[in-house]
């Protein structure tokens, strides 16, 4: 049975984001007699738009699901305070470790980070860590999942004042951290460190996400006073994962995020050695110019990547192109699969992938993965952590392809799919 992307196009009137999806282009290609061993396992479709819908007691252990509207309040938070949440990229001795990892952090701290790495390469699991992904890790850490032994309160962990990293080599960057203002002194929790001339300005994250909920939600105003209390969480339950249709108020009105174009990942932070992984990335035109159908997806170093499939990539670097033409503000989702290489120790992968157009890089997102050396279903995040303070109690506002890729184009929300990691 062949199916044309125009039929799955004709599903949605444009210019709503339109929606097909490769996992239901494998459950039709099933019913024909289709498959074979490798083509990736899925379970039964569902919905899973929200924050709420990811706090659930079933699915995967990675807070990747909500990197676009995590995104979303790190840019708030710069645009009405001048020392607000800054990032930072892979490269220069910086690797990070997975695609939950957010990479922003206050400045001085950004700053003192990349003077390390130059030097002293840092392996980052954690830094700037937003409401929406303590959310889940605090839920996750309650239904006793996904390996985690501790969490902090939502609104009281150190990562959400983007003062603190949990690095993957801590072992051997205590001093090297030290010595550019790295405090390692949280007990139990050896990977952690907070950096000491940074303000401690946890709030701030929740104030963003408060912001970013009123200019969307004008009939549902809650109080911007930075405070984690009932009525934020129950917005915060209740808002998409993938980031809001008004992101950052210093961004041209109507934008959806401001630099990045990554809206959820769905896949696994680690990966055993010799195995292959799927993926799903949900990304977002947020240029000002359409992606055309012969944008690709390749490896931005033009290097033979360490996590090339054969069996789904169209080069080791070059994953594949997409289906579609994708119009500014339209989301698509990219599906793959990547190899493991074969490691003797745990290993850390940092592959920042690139759209390029003609030739033009039109957007670029990170890929990263740790290859370990057993069978591991934890998230890459902190599974252990000191709950610093008592939890907050304000905020109780006022108002009522080519290349044999599974290339998703662009997708009727209804028909989104989540994958239960094995």
């Amino acid at each position: 049975m062949q199916l044309s992307t125009a039929f799955f196009r004709s599903l949605v009137p444009s210019p709503t984001p339109a929606l097909f999806t490769g996992a239901l282009l494998l459950g039709l290609a099933a019913a024909a007699g289709c498959t074979d061993s490798t083509s990736p396992q899925l379970s039964e479709s569902r919905s899973a738009s929200t924050v709420n819908d990811y706090g659930s007691t079933s699915g995967g252990c990675s807070t990747s699901v909500v990197i676009g509207l995590s995104a979303q309040i790190a840019q708030e938070s710069a645009c009405t305070d001048a020392n607000g949440f800054v990032p930072f990229t892979a490269g220069n001795g910086i690797t990070i470790t997975s695609n939950a990892v957010l990479p922003y952090l206050v400045p001085d701290a950004r700053d003192d980070l990349k003077r390390v790495a130059a030097n002293n390469p840092v392996q980052v699991n954690s830094a700037l860590r937003t409401i929406a992904q303590q959310y889940l890790l605090y839920h996750w850490y309650l239904q006793g999942r996904c390996g985690i032994t501790a969490a902090a309160h939502v609104g009281s962990s150190n990562h959400e004042g983007g003062r603190a990293v949990d690095l993957a080599n801590w072992s051997s960057r205590i001093t090297a951290m030290s010595n550019h203002g790295w405090r390692h002194d949280v007990p139990g929790d050896v990977v952690h460190f907070d950096h000491a001339s940074s303000a401690d300005v946890r709030g701030r994250d929740v104030e963003a996400f408060q912001r970013l909920w009123n200019a969307n939600n004008p009939n549902d105003q809650i109080s911007e006073d930075g405070s984690y209390g009932p009525q934020t969480e129950t917005r915060l339950k209740k808002a998409p994962a993938g980031g809001f249709a008004i992101g950052p108020s210093c961004q041209q009105t109507g934008s959806h995020v401001a630099t990045s174009t990554v809206d959820t990942v769905d896949g696994p932070d680690r990966v055993m050695s010799g195995t292959r992984a799927h993926y799903v990335f949900t990304l977002r035109n947020t240029g000002t110019a359409d992606w055309s159908d012969a944008t690709q997806i390749t490896v931005a170093s033009g290097v033979a990547s360490p996590l090339y499939d054969s069996a789904s990539w169209t080069s080791p670097t070059v994953l594949g192109t997409l289906p579609a033409a994708v119009a500014v503000g339209a989301e698509v989702e990219v599906e793959f699969d990547v190899m493991a290489p074969s490691v003797m120790t745990e290993t850390p992968i940092s592959e920042p992938i690139a759209l390029a157009d003609s030739g033009t890089q039109v957007a670029a997102f990170n890929l990263g993965v740790t290859v370990t050396m057993t069978e591991d279903g934890a998230t890459s995040d902190d599974t252990t952590e000191q709950d610093p303070a008592p939890q907050v109690s304000g905020g109780c506002a006022a108002g009522g392809g080519a290349g044999g890729l599974a290339w998703l184009a662009l997708v009727v929300p209804a028909l989104v799919l989540s994958r239960r990691r094995r």
